[in-house]
This record gives C-alpha cells, structure tokens and sequence, in this order.
C-alpha cells in the first residue's frame, strides 16, 4: 500500500501541472520535460506528441553500458542534442518541406556552436579530455579520449546527449574461408564447358545483360571505406579519382598525409611491431584493394576478372590501418567525408560484433541514407548463429549483405598408390590448385612420392628431397595452407594431404575445398586409412608413386549460404537481417603489390567472406543509380529486394539469405517497387522510411486475440493487377501455431501507388522463447513475381519492469570539492520502459516534500529506455512550482533513490539506499582536559542521525565505519600518533596520562563520503589547558646523508615490464619499507637501468616512491646521468620526526658513481620533481639553501616541486 501510495501521488500532482500547458508549450519554455505523471497510454502518446522532436534535447544523457568500470584513458564518441545534416534532412522531407544547401549551412552552424559551448563547458568542469575528429553531417558528434573517472562528469554537460565507447575494430585475417559444399547434384561438365578459371560474379550474376542497358557505372561516384586501395593498380589506376585517409597513431613509421588512402605498406612498419598478429593479420593491408576491384576492376589481366561496375569514378577512404584495425570514429569520419564528397554509394565491407541498431556507425549510415548516399555494410564473418550481425550492417536503412557462393569447379582424379608391396587405386578431390590452370597441367602422369615426418612443418622437411616430386603429409597442427606452402617452397609439384585419426569427417577425407591461389600447387584430400597405410609402405620401401590415370571435373550448384556469413535478427528490434545476399566465396579479386618491381601479372587473389559479397551489391546499386537517376536510396534498397532469388527455404530462413541472392537484370528491368513503410529511431527522433523486408518485431500473446497490422505499398505505372501469397518458412507452434498473415484484398490493380494492409492475426496463449512466424510474400504480376521477408517473434508474457536498481556509492559530499561530489544510480529492465521518473525519497522525514509524502524532489525524468541507465546523481534536485521547474540543492539528511517507471504491462517502484547527503567532516565542540585526559563532543550527520534510522528502520551501525579518525601528539621529542575512537553518542576521549609540558595536538577527521577536517590545538598538561592553534616547535638539525653501503639496488623487477607499452606516462617504483629507516632511504641506480630510462619516450618520468615522499625523475634526467657508473637519489627526512606534520625537514641528495668515485651532483639540466606529503590542508615549503619559500603546485596533501638544484626543505604554513 504504502508504494502504491507513493506512486498515486507523486503522479497525480505531476498530472495537473501537465495539464496546464496546451500542447504548444515547448520544453525550451519550461527548460525540463513535460512530464506526464499518470503515465497511462493516452497520457504517453499526449507526452510524445508535445516532445515531438525536442526530447532529445530534454532527455537524460546516457553513458553506454561497455563505458562502466573503465579505467584509465578511454576512446569515446559524445554525441550532443542537435540533430544532425543527414537527421535534420530526414525530419524536415518527412514532413514534406523542401530541403536546400542553405538549410544546411544553418544546421551546420548549429552544430559548430554546440560543439564549441560543449568543450567550453567540459574544461570548466576539468574534464580531462583529448579531442579527435569532430562530425556535422552524418552524426554531430566528436571522438575523444577521456579519463574514465571524467566518464560521469560528461553526462552533466548540457549539450550532450550520449557517450558511448569508440570500439576498436580489425578485419578478419585475409584467408580463403573453407567452405564444405556437398557435390550432391553438381553437373559434369566437358573440357569445352569449363572457364578457363571458374565462374565469376560476374557471369553467375548475368551482369553483362546490365551493362547492355548502359554504360557499366558511368558517372556514378562509389567511395570505398575500408584499408585504402593500391591506386596504381593496372586494374584501378584509370577509375580512381581521389580519396581522404582516416587513420592516425604511432605504428606507423612516417605520418600519413589526410588525402593519402592508399593501402598500409610493409615498409611503414616500425621496429618492435611484428609482422603478424596474434590473429595472424599481417600488417601491411590489401583489403581495400580487394573490394575495389570487385566493384570497379578494368579487367586488365589474364584471368577474366572484371568489377561489377568498371566505368564508376572510384573514390577510396581509408579507415582501417596497419594489421586491417581501427577504430569506430575513424569509420564515421569516413563516412561522413564520403558522403561530404557527393558519394552516391559507399561500401562498407568492415563492421564489429555489436548486434545493436543503436550505435555511432550505423547511426552514421542511417544518416548518409537520408542524405541520398546509398550504403552497403556486410553483416560479418560469425555464422552461423542468430543474432551474429555486426555494426554498421545493423542500421535500419542501409543495405546489409550476406554471403553465397558460386559455382566452383571441381577436381577429381582416379590415382594408383603404390609402394614396395602396397598398391591402391582410388578416386580423390582436388582439395587446391593454381590460379588460372587446371591439377593436370602441371602433374606428370607418374611421379615419385615421398613421406613428410611430422606434420609438414618447415623444418619437417630438413632432409626430405622433394624437388619436383609429391609430398605426402598428415593433417593436424598448422593450417592446410601452410602445409602446402612448407612443400612448395621445398620444391615439391604437388602434395597428398590425408586426414588424421580425430579430423572431422575421419577415418575418410577430409572433405574441404580451399579454392585456388597463386601460391598453391595441386593438392589431393585422401583418408586416414589409406594414407596411414601408404606413409608406412612408403617409410619401409623408401619410396612411393601416384599415377593419375583420369581426370574429371565437376561444378558445384552454387547459391549456398556461407556458414560463416553472420545472421540476423538484429537487436532489440527481431530486425531482418541481411538485406540481400550476394556471391562472397572464393572470390577473385585485386590485391597490392608492395615489390619495387611494379609486376602486377600475379597480383590478384581469392578471398572469402561477406566483404567479398557487400562490394558486389554496391557495384549492381551503382549500375542501378546510373540507369534510375530518379531512384533513392530506399528504391534502390526494394529494387534489389523485390527482385532477389530466394533459396533453398529449407535450409535458410529469413534472418540466414534476407529477401535472397541479388538478381541485377531483373532490379534493373523492373516496373514495380513494393515497398514496407518503417519507422527508425536515432537520438530520441523517429523517421519514416521504406525498406523491402517486413519486420513486426516481438509480439507478445496475451489472455485475448489481438491483430497487428503493416502496410505493403506497391509503386508501379504499369496499370497492371497484383495478386498475394504467403509462403511459410518457419510455422509458429503451440498456442500461436493459428497465427496467421493475410493482405486485407486478394488483388489489386496499380497505376501509381496502392496500399494495401497485411493483417497479423495473433491468437490467445503464451509461447516459449525461440516460438517465430517466418516466410515470404510473394507478390505477382504479369511482369513477373516480387518477393518481401517477414518476421514475427512471439515472445513469451516477458519479465517486465525492473531487472535490477542499485547506486554505485551510498555516500556523497556535493560540495564542489571535486571529492565525491556525486554518484550514480543504475537500473536495467526487462523491458523497454515507456517512461521513467527518479526522485528523492527522505528517510528521516516520510511526510517531508511538497505533498507531505516523502518525496522531495526530481532529479531525472526519461523517455524510452531500452534495456538499462546509468544516471548521475548530484545532490540536486527540481519540483514545480506555479508551473514552473524549480531547481535547488538536496539538504544533507538519508534518502533513497525511488525510480518509478511505466511499461506495457503497468507501472512499478524500485528504490535503492540508504544515500547519505553529507558536505562537511565532522566538527569537534568543546574541548576540554582534566587530569592528561582530552575529551569532545563531535557533530556530524552520521552521529546524528543514527537514533532516529535506529527508531525508524532498525538500522545501526558503528560510526568509526564512516568516520576515519587519528591524532598527532607533538613536542620535541617526538610525534606520537594513533586512531581515535568515537563513541556512538558522539564523544571522543583520549588518555595522555603522565604527559607533561606543552605540545601540538592534531584531529584529523576523513569520512566515506569523501568529506576531511583539521584540527591543531596547543595543549599544556601542566597548567591543564586546550586552545586552537599551535605552539611554535623549534627546528631539529638536518639529518646526516644515508651510508653509500645502505643504498637500495634498483633492478629489473622493481619496475617491472611496463616502461615503453601501453602509452603508461611514468614507472612507479616503490622502495620496500625494509629499506626506509626514519622515512629516509638511498636508492642506487645502476647503468644498465640510467640506459634503460634515458631511452625511454620523451613524456616518461620514473616516480621513486620512500614513504609518503617521492622523486620523480625525466628522460633528461636520465640522459644526463648516462655519463656516470650509477647514481644514487638520497630521500632524507629529519630524525625523531614523522611525516605529514608542519615542520618536516627534507633533504634530496643526487649523487653520480664513477668507478671509484662519487661526486654530487648540484645541478640538472632539466627539473625534476619532488613530492612532499603534509597535513590534510594547504601548505608549503621553504627552500634551507635558497633561503626563500619555494613555488610549487599543491595537490590535496602533497606539495609538488620542480627543480633543478637538489636541496633541503622545510614543511611551513
């Protein structure tokens, strides 16, 4: 009762204030959101209406979840609240307003502006940033680096709207993917039937029939965001026109200029980094090249590989760097150049893991969409799995692509073996050959076969003659590839691989196609049996043979979907994915030359994966633009749709193939587009397009039927008649196996546009996870047939509401101090979340706030959550008042955090706490002393309110768990310290029985929330007196330097292994206590190690730290001190003193050894620092031999000190 309660009231009196404001009141005008506190369906459609497009300059700014628990510097992308060129562009044509270069000017000063105060804002916050590239047009956003302790204090910037993380992103290793393709109903085929290499794209794909229509590409701008091209390809130099590179860093060893793309070279490698990844990326790059050429080859070579589109001008933008890596915002930079630069199609054959459609890269090519740059992103090499499509391939407007294969020839021979008695005569597949000839061309008819030990690793070969001989190897350990490269570069013509005892498929073949290469020689796949068989009688014979007695080639059906080709659904949304299909196997392509010589007759290679398949999609978009000037990209996106090839259903679904493999002639032939009108949110703004799937999401059944609607909409000036078919893929089961899909007319006759709605009828029940409806709709005419994926989830009565709410810190001090000033509070759901309201909720008084309920205030008031927030809580806090926000600070006192949020299936209350609001440390009262006993009350909030949570909620504990406390008792012979002990009622009582004469006492006083207080008293405890201040103490001598035999050796593991990796800015190095005596230590630093750091990069420094002292020391420094045997640094400190206490005497010493001899050092060529920790309050030092008190920055405790002269100092006030 008590929460129902809460809630009623809370919204109800945010009703009424809602209600006062017609739906012409702007949130600028009220500087919060309109909140709409019943929050019922008619009040949240009301809510959006009246946001319109301005919530999300209202909204909570977000931090992306992978941003939490980040430590050290961090790459983000900050996305602030004006819309974008590309979202600006999208708003004002839905609203069927026209659009011009000047309207996007303004948005761009907007933008500039925004940018500008945001930076502003963040160095007044002291927000520890480092700015990269900056966007306007596809995103308005800008890349940073930022200490992850700042990640929170962004979220407060005004202008901005979400942080999320700049992923690094690297290309698959560029190897052939094997692919198993059962031979089941491949077609023999005659010597004169055969390409002379295999079947292409292009010819699979009947391009030549497009390019008849027109001119090949002619005029069409096609950018290629990837590694770069070799622009002086023979096959690309003619078609390339320009290009911007992206990539920046320190693995390269000469800076790239900005309109330089060409792909990353070999000779660019800087010593120390290798030549191969771990993932076994090399680092030079070709990918870039390879797509290229698939887009826009020339056919200048022997092998009949020509691009899709080989009359486009050829733009090429490189993102991607050394080992094929980079990161997000150099994807978006990318893309945003491109489209800059008047793209009328971008190919983006690269992408992440990140099943998400919410995320910069896809944001981007939603964006580019909208400003008439069509966009092509592969969906990725991790199939085959649901859910395995990566960013940008996510976006919900561009084109994603998947992989098929092609009719590939196939080799087979009948073989004899034969050693000493052994003999065996079989039939055997070609698991690889060369390029551009066929096995038998470069066999004999017989040949002399000898035995690899081992594996077939290189040095498995040392004493192996196999010059122009076959080499018959094991399976296992290394990959194929190398295996056939070990035997080739050992002089071998041709290899027999057989499989091993626990290889798949064992004992038989291993039954894999590799495809053909450059560098492979013809390579037979035999089983274990045999092989093991023949390998003995070839060891025991000494020699064996292979006789070819025929050969026989084969062509596989083709049109398979790669196992390795990511699939759909994206997420949150059951989105289908790919778009399209297109041929990415064993493709033949471009690659770079990095040889001086310039021969490019070999350089071109197979490479496999859905990079292979998206260049061949934008190279049929480009021929389409060409041929339909007219067309936007969303025509273009049902065109290729509408007009695909479905496979075999029986094997892939919906979210494997999308809408099919493309089929260019009949895309660019077509008189019809059918189209299914969708609504994409970006940034808290919601934009219609049109795309050529049909996606209802998750429907979830309930107690009753229910009917979900989607329109399909058929363009066409053909005056022709369009009749329906719903083809079934996946049947939904159970209580949904009545579902069912049907148009609202069976026909309908198109002159123009028609409209015509598809009902979802959905019955009564509830379903397990994993329950779907997939298929396609077929949609005929006499023009032909036209097809449109569907998708339907019917998801379970999910778990609603609140998974989890929880703040990240309990205590908090929002002084301003930079301490603790805030927290944060998380809360994930189970379900998207319609609206959500946090407010202050006080525990010491439930009837406090303005309705007398607890609740004092709000702090956040979101629209649409999706699956989790993190929101920042800052001690303040806004009611309304006469219909106006009104904003003040949070009183110190205990709260919880009370989150209220409405979803589909109602409303519910979380809350997490206690919070306790303290800004200042504890105050002691009334000292007093009787008989060498000192005894005061202390105030502070966690005493006080102890009785009334004891009362009230049953809540103790002991203060000393919030309150650090401890003292300093000073004269001249010494400094006594320890803890101090605060009883529950707040009294303190310290016994210093049999103390006489005058000393110092210190009270210090640190809390959990970050809180710290001071306080110094002179206490006689011969006259039994306690006043503030402190009695002048006289100074100790200086003490006398540390034995040279006593120094500390520094060695190797001291420092460890982190002095020139990971971009860390200094060594720490801290000396074991067992070498400090009286806080004083000599430390001894050897050559090996001055050599070591005096290499170090420039910005290095090495902190030595003795106790709470330490001397920082500079790659000068070290440069230096490389003239003598050793050094050794002296950190000194007065004897019968302690650290943290005015009048502290410090000495630093620098002493070099040369053979023999020590001379001291007086004077450095650049400043070194020392650090001198103190009272917990400001302070300074005073310079003994420069007679003067020294400047210095002084950081919380610790005084810092640059200086070239090694002195003596002295801790003062």
């Amino acid at each position: 009762m008590q929460s129902f309660k809460r809630i009623f009231l809370l919204f109800t009196a945010l009703l009424l204030v809602f209600s006062a404001f017609g739906t012409e009141v702007m949130a600028n005008e009220l500087g919060k959101p309109e909140r709409s506190p019943t929050l019922d369906e008619t009040h949240f459609e009301q809510y959006q209406n009246v946001q319109s497009q301005l919530d999300v300059l209202t909204g909570e700014a977000q931090l992306g979840e992978s941003l939490e628990n980040k430590e050290g510097n961090v790459n983000v992308i900050v996305h602030y609240r004006e819309p974008s060129v590309g979202l600006q562009k999208g708003i004002v044509q839905s609203q069927g307003k026209k659009w011009s270069g000047l309207d996007a000017d303004k948005v761009r000063q907007k933008i500039e502006k925004q940018q500008r105060q945001a930076e502003h804002s963040m160095r007044n916050k002291n927000i520890n940033f480092s700015k990269g590239n900056t966007y306007s047009t596809v995103l308005n956003a800008e890349s940073m680096t930022v200490a992850a302790e700042d990640l929170g204090k962004l979220l407060e910037v005004e202008e901005v709207a979400l942080v999320e993380e700049d992923y690094f992103v690297q290309l698959d290793p560029e190897v052939g993917t094997i692919h198993n393709e059962d031979i089941e109903g491949v077609s023999d085929v005659s010597d004169e039937d055969m390409a002379p290499n295999y079947i292409t794209g292009i010819t699979h794909l009947d391009i030549p029939k497009v390019w008849e229509l027109g001119n090949r590409g002619q005029g069409v701008k096609v950018g290629v965001i990837d590694t770069g091209i070799d622009y002086n390809h023979p096959d690309l130099a003619d078609v390339y026109k320009g290009g911007r590179n992206y990539v920046n860093g320190t693995n390269y060893l000469v800076e790239r200029p900005s309109d330089d793309p060409y792909e990353t070279k070999p000779e660019e490698r800087p010593d120390g980094l290798p030549e191969y990844d771990d993932r076994g990326n090399s680092y030079w790059t070709t990918h870039g090249t390879h797509v290229a050429g698939t887009i826009a080859a020339q056919g200048n070579n022997d092998y009949g590989m020509i691009g899709v589109a080989p009359n486009v001008d050829l733009y090429a933008y490189r993102v991607l760097g050394a080992y094929g890596s980079g990161y997000t915002s150099w994807i978006v930079g990318g893309v945003e150049g491109a489209v800059e630069d008047g793209m009328d199609v971008i190919n983006l054959s690269l992408g992440n893991t990140l099943s998400d459609e919410s995320q910069a890269n896809s944001f981007a090519l939603n964006n580019a969409m909208l400003l008439g740059t069509t966009a092509f992103a592969a969906t990725g090499n991790s199939g085959p799995e649901r859910s395995t499509v990566g960013g940008p391939a996510t976006s919900t407007m561009a084109i994603s692509v998947g992989n098929t294969t092609l009719p590939e020839q196939r080799v087979a021979s009948n073989v004899t073996l034969e050693a000493g008695s052994f003999s065996e005569t079989f039939d055997a597949n070609f698991m690889a050959f060369m390029i551009g000839s066929h096995p038998e061309e470069n066999l004999e008819e017989t040949m002399e076969v000898v035995s690899v030990p081992g594996v077939g690793n290189g040095t498995d070969f040392e004493g192996v003659d196999a010059e122009n001989k076959v080499a018959l190897i094991q399976r296992g350990e290394i990959a194929f590839v190398d295996k056939i490269a070990n035997a080739r570069d050992n002089g071998a013509q041709g290899v027999i691989i057989y499989n091993s005892a626990d290889g798949s498929n064992a004992p038989g073949p291993v039954d894999v196609f590799l495809g053909t290469a450059f560098d492979y020689v013809p390579t037979l796949d035999i089983s274990h049996t045999l092989g093991a068989e023949f390998a003995s009688a070839v060891d025991e014979a000494g020699t064996g043979s292979i006789t070819f007695n025929s050969f026989e080639d084969a062509m596989t059906a083709g049109d398979a979907v790669n196992d390795s080709s990511s699939r759909g659904p994206s997420t949150p949304n059951f989105d289908i994915k790919p778009d399209v299909s297109a041929p990415g196997t064993n493709i033949l392509s471009t690659i770079p030359e990095f040889a001086a010589s310039g021969d490019y007759s070999k350089a071109y290679s197979q490479y496999t994966g859905t990079s292979m398949a998206t260049p061949h999609a934008a190279g049929i978009g480009a021929l389409l633009i060409e041929l339909h000037p007219e067309w936007t990209p969303f025509d273009v996106k049902s065109a290729m749709s509408n007009t695909a090839k479905v496979l075999d259903t029986t094997l892939y679904d919906v979210f494997d193939q999308g809408a099919g493999l493309v089929q260019p002639y009949a895309a660019a032939t077509t008189n019809t587009l059918i189209k299914v009108p969708h609504e994409s949110t970006m940034d808290g703004e919601t934009h219609s397009h049109t795309r050529g799937t049909m996606s209802f999401g998750f429907v979830s059944p309930g107690e009753s039927a229910q009917t979900v609607t989607k329109d399909l909409i058929i363009e066409s000036s053909s005056g022709e008649t369009y009749s329906f078919d719903v083809v079934t893929v996946k049947a939904p089961t159970g209580s949904m196996a009545g579902a069912t899909l049907t148009p609202s007319t069976q026909s309908v006759t198109v002159n123009g546009s028609q409209t015509v709605q598809f009902n979802l009828d959905v019955p009564a029940g509830v379903e397990e996870p994993g329950n779907e409806f997939l298929g396609y709709i077929n949609v005929t005419s006499g023009s032909g047939t036209y097809s449109v994926p569907f998708a339907v989830g019917f998801a379970p009565p999910m778990q609603q509401g609140f998974a989890e709410l929880y703040l990240n810190d309990y205590h908090m001090s929002p002084n301003g101090d930079g301490v603790q000033d805030e927290t944060s509070v998380y809360a994930a759901f189970h379900n998207p979340q319609q609206l959500t309201a946090f407010s202050w909720y006080d525990l010491l008084n439930p009837t406090a706030g303005p309705n007398a309920d607890g609740y004092i205030g709000d702090f956040a008031f979101i629209e649409g959550i999706g699956s989790s927030i993190t929101v920042p809580v800052d001690g303040t806090m806004y009611n309304i008042e006469n219909g106006e926000y009104v904003y003040s600070d949070v009183p110190d006192g205990v709260y919880t955090i009370d989150a209220i949020s409405l979803h589909e299936g109602g409303t519910e209350l979380q809350y997490d706490g206690p919070l306790f609001v303290k800004r200042s440390a504890a105050q002691v009262v009334d000292p007093a002393i009787s008989g060498g006993v000192i005894s005061a009350d202390i105030e502070d909030l966690y005493i006080e309110v102890l009785p009334v949570l004891e009362e009230m909620y049953g809540m103790s504990y002991d203060p000393n768990t919030f309150i650090s406390s401890n003292y300093e008792l000073t004269d001249n012979a010494g400094t006594e310290e320890g803890a101090v002990t605060i009883d529950a009622d707040g009294t303190l009582s310290l016994d210093f029985s049999g103390h006489t004469g005058v000393h110092n006492l210190t009270l210090e006083f640190i809390d959990i929330a970050g809180n710290s207080g001071t306080y110094v008293y002179t206490v006689n405890f011969d006259e039994n007196t306690i006043t503030e201040g402190e009695a002048e103490l006289p100074d100790e001598e200086l003490p006398e330097e540390t034995p040279e035999d006593n120094a500390y050796e520094l060695t190797e593991a001291d420092i460890g292994d982190g002095i020139t990796r990971n971009n860390i800015k200094d060594i720490q190095v801290t000396i074991p206590d067992a070498s400090i005596q009286d806080g004083s230590a000599s430390i001894r630093i050897s050559d090996e190690l001055i050599s070591q750091f005096a290499g170090m990069r420039k910005n290095k420094t090495v902190v030595l730290n003795v106790g709470s002292t330490a001397v920082q020391l500079t790659v000068q420094n070290f440069q230096q001190f490389a003239a003598y045997d050793a050094v050794e640094v002296d950190v000194l400190r007065a004897p019968g003193t302690e650290a943290n206490h005015v009048g502290d005497i410090y000495e630093f010493i620098l002493r070099g050894v040369a053979g023999d001899e020590t001379e001291t050092i007086t004077q450095l060529d650049s400043a070194m620092s020392i650090m001198i920790e103190s009272p917990g309050r400001h302070f300074d030092v005073y310079d003994i031999a420069a007679d003067t008190v020294v400047k210095s920055k002084y950081n919380k405790k610790q005084q810092v000190v640059q200086t070239t002269v090694p002195s003596s100092y002295v801790v003062i006030e």
